[in-house]
């Protein structure tokens, strides 16, 4: 049985992101000894062509598409994806007799709701490394998916969905197939070699589905495995800037400062950028990323004030946040804070305070304000937005809805936009689309300079946008 798996992400601004998730499948069924075949659509300039092409090569029986994101998640400026799969399956229905099945993020989030819009029989949630080699195996005798995790089905005209299984060790996972992976072009548009570290999440964000994705339980590759495997990236690719894609890069603490503990060990000359909150991002933490190599943090607070970091569900205070600003001022490192107002019973003063609040810890060297949260059916927020009549159980979610906090009135992202233009590191959605921003990341990441936004009091002023 020939296997053609194809990673669908076209967005290449404010940067590429490489589809590690896709590789690591594309790896794992090479392991099995399976006859599997790679596609990146990323930087394809004429899909159908190039698709063609890949179909008349592998001849494949069944055809995976590694599904990254559905939307880009803005309240202010939607835009979805989704649409390229449904173009992807028409050509390869056209030029092919291939079974076609899907996974990644962006299908996890909404299986059946995806599944039925691309008319796609099998859908696959969360991790894929134990899954589908059983489904393949399944598929070419039986056909008895009933126990497979992370299986949505459909058979005699009914639906089907087994529950995912978090509990496969990291360890025993093979390295993506990077070799596959164009880094030169990643690169050339701002990317990174994207590395993940761990699984799962214990954090209860109201917004977020990691869950799903992932599971709640923090599963660590061990950190001597994480470094020979970087070693071998740095050597293979020729690059040396690592993006860790894990949700919570210094979560559990003690996993991180091994990693980077193991990196100075080894003296290994990488630069690297990394998700974080403020959980355990201390002084000493502070110290030992800088000398391991990080050239940028990104902060995910999303709340400051002490009613919105309860009503997000954040799991850290006020005064976590402002030990991490100091630790991170202190340290040198460069790091950018993203907020996220509308959440339950937010406001206008919340927003207010929020950035009073910011400016007395100290100065980022970024902060991104975005409003509105991305309703998911797996989220806290759903249930939320259920209860005050938002939406009901039958609203369609795969057209991106927003909850966004009914104390904000109408007038909630003029609000924001007037706020942000107090301080010329502060921005917005506004902002982010324009033709000046847009330009000052080509630039950036022409240069390589990393991260692209630690520089943005020099020329904040500059990408303003009128509302």
């Amino acid at each position: 049985m020939k296997v053609l798996i194809i990673a669908i992400n076209q967005e290449k601004l404010p940067l590429a992101v490489a589809p590690i998730g896709a590789a690591c499948i594309v790896r794992t069924l090479e392991h099995m000894g399976q006859d599997v075949y790679f596609l990146d659509l990323c930087f394809s300039n004429n899909l159908k062509r190039n698709l063609v092409s890949a179909l008349q090569k592998s001849d494949p029986d069944i055809v995976g598409l590694a599904i990254r994101n559905l939307d880009n998640c803005s309240s202010t400026g939607r835009k979805t994806f989704y649409q390229t799969a449904q173009r992807v399956i028409k050509v390869v229905r056209e030029n092919s007799n291939a079974t076609i099945i899907m996974g990644g993020g962006g299908a996890s989030v909404l299986p059946q709701e995806l599944a039925q819009y691309l008319d796609v029989s099998y859908t696959f949630i969360g991790e894929g490394e134990e899954s589908l080699p059983a489904f393949l195996r399944e598929f070419s005798k039986g056909r008895n998916f009933l126990k497979i995790p992370g299986l949505l089905y459909r058979e005699g005209g009914n639906w089907h969905l087994n529950p995912p299984d978090f509990s496969g060790d990291l360890d025993q996972y093979p390295l993506y197939a990077y070799e596959k992976i164009n880094h030169k072009k990643y690169f050339e548009h701002g990317g990174f070699i994207g590395y993940q570290t761990k699984r799962g999440c214990p954090f209860k964000c109201v917004y977020c589905n990691y869950r799903t994705l992932e599971g709640t339980r923090p599963r660590c590759r061990s950190p001597q495995l994480c470094v020979d495997d970087m070693e071998k990236l740095v050597r293979e690719t020729g690059f040396r800037d690592f993006f860790f894609t894990d949700g919570v890069f210094n979560w559990p603490t003690e996993h991180a400062l091994a990693i980077c503990e193991e990196i100075i060990r080894r003296k290994l000359d990488i630069r690297w950028i990394a998700y974080c909150n403020p959980v355990g991002l201390d002084e000493e933490a502070a110290r030992t990323f800088k000398a391991a190599g990080c050239v940028g943090i990104e902060l995910g607070v999303d709340a400051v004030t002490d009613k919105m970091l309860e009503n997000m569900g954040k799991g850290f205070s006020r005064q976590d946040i402002r030990k991490t600003y100091q630790a991170l001022i202190h340290s040198g490192i460069p790091f950018a804070v993203f907020l996220l107002f509308g959440g339950p019973e937010d406001s206008y003063q919340d927003m207010v305070e929020t950035q009073k609040i910011l400016m007395e810890f100290g100065k980022a060297n970024a902060v991104f304000a975005s409003l509105g949260i991305r309703i998911y059916r797996d989220a806290p927020i759903y249930d939320i937005a259920i209860r005050e009549g938002v939406i009901t159980p039958h609203t369609d979610l795969l057209e991106p809805v927003f909850y966004i906090s009914s104390r904000l009135g109408e007038d909630a992202m003029n609000q924001l936009d007037r706020l942000a233009r107090q301080e010329v590191t502060w921005s917005t959605p506004t902002d982010w689309n324009s033709f000046t921003v847009k330009s000052v990341q080509r630039i950036l990441n022409r240069f390589r300079v990393i991260p692209n936004w630690k520089d943005i009091e020099t020329y904040g002023t500059h990408m303003r946008r009128k509302r």
